[in-house]
């Protein structure tokens, strides 16, 4: 006698009640594209009214006057001056940037995964992508704004391919000395987004925590940062880390969903609509579309002729820095800490 035919089957503990791929779907930092994000307010107060006028196709532009230069005399006259105001635009450049997957409800029929786990797994996964793209183009946009020109330059460091040289010997004051920097630059200090690659985390953390009791206390530089990390951001293989400064105010990032979504358009299996996107922090659309397909290679209850639902989200995006004629520079200062 056995009771071999009535054994237990494998047993799979269920899908819920385990966190073991937490980290097989690990997010990642986005600092680049928080700090655009975050600071969008402060550089375009009038953002949300801009965004309202743009339709895909429409240019929107913002108004901005630039720099003028007066001559100052010794005595009066009757004589004006014929110099001018001149203004002009800056006008964003929108990418359409679109995620998708494809959902089967038929075959989670005798499996362990059911449709709503694997559709939220799904979710995460859409923004991530979406972040990580964003991310990267926050970093390409710091790359190709960062200032050209440097009142600072060799004073205390010197600039080389438009970076800052931080030698590894003055790494702890580097953040003392760019409130002097950007007053060397004219431009505000008092409160500044700092965009830097992931090991400045330990730098930052270290003096912060200084106190007065310590041989040497680096606590006092750290008042006017507003602290963000990304993992895009590239590192010379003779650096710790690359940083960029910016005073509040300098970066600003717009994002656009397209009219059907807006409207909630419906034709036959097709339904348009706006979604919060919690992790990216804005809606975006998404279009809906039901069909019928062979699926009978995925398995469960899956058959040659069965429903497929197609889940794509999309976005127009734009990211802008406060306007450079290219006389004094912009606003946002490249460093690179080296390691010796």
């Amino acid at each position: 006698m056995s009771l071999a035919n009535t054994h237990l089957d494998e047993y799979r503990l269920d899908y819920e009640r385990s966190n073991m791929d937490a980290f097989e779907n690990r997010m990642s930092m986005y600092g680049a594209f928080e700090a655009y994000k975050n600071d969008t307010p402060n550089t375009i107060p009038g953002y949300q009214d801009l965004i309202n006028e743009y339709d895909g196709h429409r240019t929107v532009s913002v108004i901005v006057m630039k720099r003028e230069s007066l001559t100052s005399t010794a005595a009066r006259h009757c004589t004006v001056g014929s110099v001018q105001a001149t203004s002009t635009y800056v006008t964003p450049s929108w990418t359409t940037i679109e995620v998708d997957f494809m959902m089967a409800p038929s075959e989670h029929k005798g499996n362990y995964l059911k449709y709503q786990q694997v559709f939220n797994q799904r979710m995460k996964t859409v923004e991530r992508t979406f972040l990580e793209a964003l991310d990267t183009g926050g970093y390409a946009s710091l790359e190709a704004n960062h200032s050209t020109v440097n009142a600072a330059d060799g004073n205390p460091f010197t600039v080389a391919a438009d970076s800052m040289v931080v030698p590894a010997a003055d790494n702890d004051l580097f953040y003392n000395e760019i409130l002097g920097i950007m007053a060397a630059n004219d431009l505000p200090a008092d409160n500044l987004n700092v965009i830097s690659s992931p090991r400045m985390m330990a730098l930052v953390s270290e003096y912060i925590n200084q106190g007065a009791g310590n041989d040497k206390n680096r606590a006092f530089q750290f008042g006017p940062f507003n602290f963000f990390y990304s993992n895009r951001i590239t590192v010379g293989v003779n650096d710790r880390d690359t940083v960029f400064v910016a005073p509040q105010g300098s970066l600003a990032f717009l994002s656009y969903v397209d009219e059907d979504s807006k409207l909630g358009s419906k034709s036959g299996d097709h339904e348009w609509s706006e979604q919060l996107l919690p992790r990216l922090g804005f809606n975006v659309g998404l279009l809906v579309t039901k069909d019928c397909a062979d699926l009978s290679s995925l398995g469960g209850g899956a058959t040659s002729a069965s429903l497929k639902e197609n889940y794509m989200f999309s976005f127009d995006y734009s990211f802008l820095t406060a306007y450079d004629s290219g006389t004094l520079g912009s606003s946002i200062f490249k460093a690179n800490f080296t390691k010796a």
